[in-house]
């Protein structure tokens, strides 16, 4: 019998080992989803939470291309759950659960002291968490061996000395035969080179030419009475304090919040928050005409933080994962202006914290950017 669980609709259990359950379900955005958590007794357990801990960590470090992503990871919550997007394709939620039934009986309590240790799963090297400290080792002295002094030095500075001695000389000999075989007259003196035009002046450039690299120099404008769609969450609001990004050559402008530094590229800028470690990055190209459906792919499987959901007809696509204390997400958008299609795309990470100031970014690079169709 389907239940609805929090924001997920149509939850029903496909399968139950001891103090795991795994159900199936439909998030907000209408995705079949995998939903693993653990009993409300087993919640109780902290060595069960730890284990689940440990082995989520363990499917985000070596999750490849035939994983199913995790799209949410609460552990902190009263009875923790792990959101796996549901696809026949990948493996999803399944693999955790196997792996946590390896690790330790489904039931009853786990073993604790070394034997829990060595049932933890060992990580590898991985972006997610802080690496570990290497393990201490004493200082390794080395001592060079005593150097025969160089010959070359002496003899080169000796070649570098007669250079230049010559030179003095010849030179010396030149500037005294030209004073002695000059005139008062200024004939045989070069003439100064006609000065060249400016490259904008009348007729220095073909017809339409100058016009596009006066376009070219001019820095776009935001724009105040677009639309308001929001695929990321949050939107900006007349009281959050911002700065307009626009940068000269650009076909739009986007706003950040007031603090964050940003970079500007040729078509690409990325905006890092006053942390330093958050960024969103912003960049738009032009799908080579007539931009068919498989161009559009394309660019499109070039972002990370695949599948991307398609909205619009696939003008628009998507995605967001939430890892430990992070929110990723990337934005793909597709708008005609003056003759040519752009693919706009916005690709963030952030702090978990940070993620409500990271969302209106990605809507209004959305809005700004459809706004060109307007």
């Amino acid at each position: 019998m389907s239940r609805t669980v929090g924001p997920y609709t149509d939850v029903a259990t496909t399968r139950v080992e001891g103090a795991y359950e795994l159900c199936e379900g439909v998030d907000e955005a209408g995705r079949p989803v995998q939903i693993l958590t653990l009993g409300s007794t087993s919640s109780k357990d902290p060595a069960r939470r730890g284990l689940l801990s440990d082995t989520v960590a363990w499917a985000y470090a070596t999750a490849g291309p035939e994983d199913a992503p995790i799209l949410v990871a609460d552990l902190e919550a009263e009875q923790p759950y792990v959101v796996v997007l549901r696809d026949a394709r990948l493996h999803g939620a399944g693999r955790i659960m196997d792996r946590l039934l390896a690790l330790g009986p489904a039931t009853g309590p786990l073993p604790v002291g070394p034997a829990a240790v060595a049932h933890r799963p060992q990580l590898p090297a991985s972006p997610v968490g802080p690496p570990s400290a290497p393990p201490m080792s004493p200082p390794t002295v080395v001592i060079a061996p005593p150097r025969r002094p160089s010959q070359l030095r002496p003899i080169l500075i000796g070649i570098a000395s007669v250079v230049v001695i010559v030179a003095l000389a010849v030179g010396g000999w030149f500037i005294w035969t030209a004073l002695a075989s000059g005139d008062d007259s200024d004939e045989s003196l070069p003439l100064p080179a006609t000065e060249r035009a400016p490259a904008e002046a009348e007729g220095a450039f073909p017809e339409g030419m100058a016009e596009e690299r006066q376009e070219e120099r001019t820095a776009p404008e935001w724009q105040a009475d677009t639309s308001d769609l929001s695929v990321a969450g949050e939107l900006f609001t007349e009281h959050d304090d911002t700065d307009v990004v626009a940068v000269t050559g650009w076909p739009f402008a986007f706003r950040v919040p007031a603090g964050y530094h940003c970079e500007a590229g040729d078509r690409s800028t990325v905006c890092i928050a006053p942390d330093g470690a958050s960024s969103v990055e912003v960049g738009w190209t032009v799908c080579e005409s007539p931009c068919r459906e498989e161009a559009r792919e394309a660019l499109q499987e070039a972002l990370p933080y695949q599948p991307l959901q398609a909205y619009e007809n696939g003008d628009i696509g998507f995605s967001h994962r939430e890892p430990y204390g992070k929110w990723k997400a990337s934005l793909s958008v597709f708008v005609e202006d003056g003759g040519r299609i752009l693919h706009v795309t916005a690709v963030a990470n952030v702090s978990a914290e940070l993620a409500r100031e990271a969302q209106p970014i990605l809507n209004d690079v959305l809005n700004q950017a459809q706004s060109l169709e307007e």
